[in-house]
């Protein structure tokens, strides 16, 4: 019972094929799905800043499409709350790749490390920066869905960061036993 709690990430990226996300992304082109979208999940209790947040990625909803996929398995993220960096996993892949991405722009390999804006990563301020978006799995481990670039400087620094937490429902699975 205990494994299938701690394998629910690797079932779920099982579960949803290729041909999901990209149906999903070709849904979500047009802007009118968009807005629906945003329209449930406010009413389902999802923080407004949260839904526009991935309202305006481009595409809509990338970050979090495992989420959506499967809505009814995960709580609304509720107002950004400060978690501090060292309470977050981030897989060993993606630390060695933004760290590589770190020492490439360090070297003036490439001119900005993040997609967005050529802010420098050494001169961040925690206090001010967008929320990270984390899944916080049945055993309690907050994992990165958007913001693993924002992470991993925190955890360099030892910071803090906002983030809104979207939770993993609990399920209780019924077992019958013979004679009972």
């Amino acid at each position: 019972m205990q494994q299938l709690f701690e394998n629910w990430r690797k079932y779920l990226k099982e579960m949803i094929s290729s041909e999901d996300l990209k149906a999903f992304d070709k849904k979500y082109e047009d802007s009118k799905n968009v807005d629906e979208l945003a329209s449930k999940l406010i009413k389902l209790g999802w923080d407004r800043e949260a839904v526009e947040h991935h309202k305006n990625e481009s595409p809509p909803y990338a970050e979090i499409r495992n989420v959506i996929l499967n809505l009814d398995k995960y709580s609304s993220p509720k107002t950004a709350e400060t978690i501090s960096a060292e309470k977050i996993y981030l897989d060993p892949d993606s630390t060695k790749d933004r760290e590589k991405k770190y020492q490439d722009y360090k070297l003036g390999k490439i001119n900005k490390y993040f997609r967005d804006t050529d802010k420098d990563p050494d001169k961040i301020d925690f206090n001010e920066v967008p929320p990270i978006t984390l899944v916080q799995q049945s055993d309690g481990k907050l994992e990165v869905a958007d913001g693993a670039h924002r992470v991993f400087l925190a955890k360099k620094d030892n910071a803090s960061l906002p983030a809104w937490i979207i939770k993993l429902k609990y399920f209780k699975i019924k077992i019958k036993i013979k004679g009972r």
